[in-house]
């Protein structure tokens, strides 16, 4: 069975005169890139598009790898997923049901296809600061009270390595004749022994991974699985739209060789190397994990331990310190700071000798410190009321003012918290009280569509 990277390296060896597109012809190296196997839609190397041949072969693996009944090969993104399948999957004005922390891609989505979002909260684990599962019972309780609903949109993973009950919010959204979307961006290894089952063999009728964020995929590939519930005719159709019209091989091939080599024991020593770190960190008395006790709260359904989010308890104050420290003093380079926690990824290159310097490096911070726990503030979101959808409010005259001066008024654009990219509100959305009491406090970590706060742009 022929790969995309051999035919690619057979081509190269055929000294072919490139009379097609890309300019360097194979010949001028690119950065970082192999350019003799980057190449446009010539016969024999089929058509992402329309796939047919070499690449339809490639992903029909992965569909029977993950359990899907057809499964897509992206190369813009998850996003490009997210934004294909909502728009597949809904007709403008629609109702959709959307878990607050989703990523921007879901509410560009909702704009774009001038949907009219209904939003559930997560539960929020107030110790850690963080969101915890979606409650299948928030899902049913939504669906009743909106029977036109036809599409919900989760995340699982979130960012932090929290799961929600899929199998369950999937029987749910299927006894209300709606279809389940999630966002399992930093989720692709899930499903592959010994780490959980992920969102397609619990249910879910389109899941969208990156591949490169927990497999060795370069940036921008992704995955796209589909149940037999769905129109695959629509959802190419969409692909067609939002993915780019040049695909790149290079990327085709990695997601190739990717998918082909994946098996139930390709994350075995990464798998032994996060048993090993989260045994060691149990000794832990100043430094705590939430990977080793978010069974300690109700608000986790369950958890990814490929994610480790570590949170200081003594003089280094709050995340940001931690997160300079590890950097500046032990030359680890993490993901993500947030004021009460760092998180710090883990993925398939991963093995005993990464995780173990990880360790070493919290080791001497949780004993070389003079300790004292911190309170990190807890910035409580919650559903704003929606006056209008996001399309019509950004299509609506408006102007800038005040944050202390805009009680009562509607958003004319989002506002973020950074990190994680939560929106707190969004256009259409009345001004939420907590926020405008929030301005002291969280002013370094607001950010809007104009910039940095207090100024926001509302409906005149």
């Amino acid at each position: 069975m022929k790969t995309i990277y051999k035919a690619l390296i057979e081509y190269k060896k055929s000294k072919a005169l490139r009379m097609h597109m890309p300019g360097h012809k194979g010949i001028k190296k690119l950065s970082g890139i192999n350019s003799a196997i980057d190449i446009t839609e010539i016969t024999n190397f089929d058509n992402l598009h329309n796939a047919e041949g070499i690449i339809k072969e490639s992903m029909d693996i992965a569909a029977k790898k993950w359990g899907s009944e057809r499964s897509y090969y992206l190369v813009n993104g998850s996003t490009c997923g997210i934004l294909s399948s909502v728009r597949a999957l809904t007709k403008r004005g629609d109702k959709v049901l959307v878990a607050r922390n989703a990523h921007r891609s879901v509410f560009n989505a909702i704009e774009l296809c001038g949907l009219q979002p209904i939003f559930i909260m997560p539960q929020v684990v107030e110790e850690w600061n963080v969101f915890g599962s979606v409650s299948s019972q928030s899902v049913k309780k939504a669906l009743e009270e909106n029977e036109d609903i036809r599409l919900v949109i989760i995340t699982s993973p979130t960012y932090e390595g929290v799961l929600s009950d899929v199998a369950s919010i999937s029987e749910i959204v299927h006894k209300h004749n709606a279809l389940l979307l999630v966002d399992e961006a930093h989720g692709a290894h899930l499903g592959f022994k010994p780490f959980k089952n992920g969102a397609v063999k619990n249910g879910a009728d389109v899941v969208v991974e990156s591949l490169h964020k927990t497999l060795d995929a370069p940036t921008q590939t992704a995955i796209m699985h589909c149940g037999k519930n769905i129109n695959f005719k629509k959802i190419e159709q969409q692909l067609s739209v939002f993915e780019t019209s040049s695909p790149s091989y290079a990327f085709l091939s990695s997601i190739d060789r990717c998918v082909r080599k994946i098996d139930d024991n390709s994350f075995t020593v990464w798998a032994e190397a996060l048993d090993e770190f989260y045994e060691k960190v149990k000794a832990f008395t100043n430094v705590k994990i939430l990977g080793k006790c978010y069974k300690d709260y109700s608000e986790i359904f369950d958890y990814d331990k490929t994610k480790i989010v570590i949170r200081p308890e003594n003089e280094l104050k709050d995340g940001y310190t931690l997160f300079n420290v590890l950097r500046d003093k032990y030359n680890i380079e993490c993901e993500m700071a947030q004021e009460g926690y760092v998180l710090a990824l883990t993925g398939a290159g991963d093995n005993h000798k990464t995780l173990k310097r990880l360790y070493k490096a919290l080791l001497k911070i949780d004993s070389s410190h003079n300790y004292k726990k911190n309170e990190s503030s807890v910035f409580m979101y919650e559903n704003p009321i929606m006056k209008t959808t996001p399309e019509k409010a950004l299509a609506h005259e408006s102007e800038i003012i005040k944050l202390s001066e805009s009680r009562g008024r509607v958003s004319a654009e989002y506002v973020w918290a950074y990190p994680p990219g939560i929106p707190i509100v969004i256009p259409g959305e009345e001004i939420p009280e907590f926020l405008i009491n929030a301005e002291k406090n969280l002013l370094c970590h607001l950010k809007s569509g104009e910039g940095k706060l207090p100024g926001i742009r509302v409906l005149k």
